[in-house]
């Protein structure tokens, strides 16, 4: 009877156990499948993910199995799907993957960088040619997963490389053309910025051209200069037409330089204005020729004084202008032939020249003092009443060289209050002059 009892009990104790025992199981299968759900779920919102992207994307297992791939992937590197999930990812296509510069990132770099951008694998492919691949990797831990997975997305760049390179050979074209101009040149794109200048540009403002791509005139010049070369480049863009003007500039050793500039628009294939070239010709010796002739031609050569030429048009100028009352000095050198007669030519310009001196060192620097004759000076003093230009002639009077007589002059004035009386004042001055002239002689 207790034999009976004891059994008893030890089957319900192992019935107890046994119920226990499928409970925890019924309960670690339904662990399982959610587990495996969430695995699935997360699994089908990461495809959706993926297949969003519109670059190449793949996901690889911690052993570089792949997971998934997006059909972009396929399309770029045509492979089907059949060919690549749960492949090791060296040997899709034929192992067109298995890339030593790939073997480095996923081997060596990624087991200590869990994330990578920007890493540039060049391959020739089989059957789609040669390659550059941009590759940005990150290494994901799925906790509740309990494992790693790997997401590798590409960018293929070759038409980007390709076309920097052509841009490059474009800029190394252009670069090679503007050192070979001799004089300042530059080219600028459409929003102002240098794209390349030669080395004479670089040498006038003493930096190296390759330090002055991508600057604008505001990073270079004072504000000034910027603001005149910008508005400059701005409407000749705006225009479509070639400008010329000319500016003169302090360069490195304090000399003037005078500069002759051509700006003109670049055009695209569809007539549109992509930026402009410019040049900037030396001119400071056509400048400082064109200043010379000028010169000769309204100066004489002997005293520097303005010629006879340059009095009738200041005179002319005179008359249209508003500088009214204008007086007249006439002058003439007294004893001028018998100087030349007994000492000779040169003794007698050595007098013209002391005289000349004497009456530009007297009247002021806006008065026109000119040469007119051989032994005869005039003396134009805008905005001058007779009284005034008296004075002028009475501190002639009072030069040493005058008192001691090593030079002696005689002058005649006379002022015009309008344009009308001009000619008038000329004539009665010329007379006034002749007059004192013959005084003198007759004192004499």
């Amino acid at each position: 009877m207790n034999k009976d009892k004891k059994t008893k009990a030890a089957l319900i104790h192992e019935v107890t156990l046994l119920r226990k025992r499928c409970a925890e199981l019924e309960i670690a299968t339904g662990k399982c499948k959610q587990l495996e759900t969430e695995i699935q779920d997360a699994r089908e919102y990461a495809e959706n993910i993926v297949e969003t992207v519109r670059r190449p994307l793949v996901v690889l297992s911690s052993d570089l199995k792949i997971l998934t791939a997006n059909t972009n992937f396929y399309e770029t590197f045509r492979v089907t799907p059949e060919e690549t999930i749960g492949k090791y990812i060296y040997d899709v296509g034929n192992r067109q993957w298995d890339i030593p510069k790939l073997r480095v990132l996923f081997e060596e770099i990624l087991p200590h960088e869990t994330v990578f951008n920007g890493y540039e694998v060049e391959h020739d492919f089989q059957g789609i040619g040669h390659k550059v691949i941009l590759l940005n990797a990150r290494e994901i831990f799925r906790k509740n997963i309990g494992s790693h997975i790997i997401l590798v997305a590409m960018e293929d760049i070759t038409e980007r490389r390709l076309a920097e390179e052509r841009i490059s050979e474009v800029i190394w074209q252009q670069q090679a053309i503007l050192d070979n101009i001799p004089n300042v040149a530059w080219l600028k794109d459409r929003g102002g910025r240098y794209i390349a200048v030669n080395d004479p540009f670089g040498k006038a403002i003493n930096r190296a051209p390759k330090d002055l791509v991508g600057k604008s005139d505001y990073d270079i010049y004072p504000p000034e200069r910027a603001e005149k070369y910008e508005n400059d480049s701005i409407k000749a863009m705006a225009t479509g037409t070639r400008s010329y003007s000319e500016e003169s500039l302090v360069d490195l050793e304090g000399k003037v330089q005078f500069l002759e500039k051509v700006v003109t628009p670049i055009f695209n294939d569809t007539g549109i204005v992509i930026g402009i070239i410019g040049i900037a010709n030396d001119i400071t010796s056509l400048k400082e020729v064109e200043a010379k002739l000028r010169y000769d031609s309204t100066h004489d050569v002997l005293t520097g004084l303005y010629n006879r030429a340059f009095f009738d048009e200041e005179l002319e100028r005179l008359a249209q202008s508003m500088k009214f009352p204008v007086s007249i000095v006439m002058a003439d050198v007294n004893g001028l032939k018998k100087i030349n007669d007994t000492l000779g030519h040169e003794a007698g310009d050595t007098l013209i020249r002391m005289a000349a001196r004497i009456i530009l060192r007297i009247f002021r620097i806006e008065d026109i003092v000119a040469r007119i004759g051989g032994d005869e000076f005039t003396v134009l003093l805008p905005g001058t009443d007779k009284k005034i230009a008296e004075e002028a002639v009475k501190r002639v009077m009072c030069c040493p060289e005058v008192i001691n007589g090593q030079v002696s002059i005689a002058f005649g004035i006379a002022s015009a209050k309008n344009k009308d009386q001009l000619a008038e004042a000329l004539q009665l001055s010329d007379k006034r002059m002749y007059r004192d002239k013959s005084d003198k002689r007759n004192c004499t």
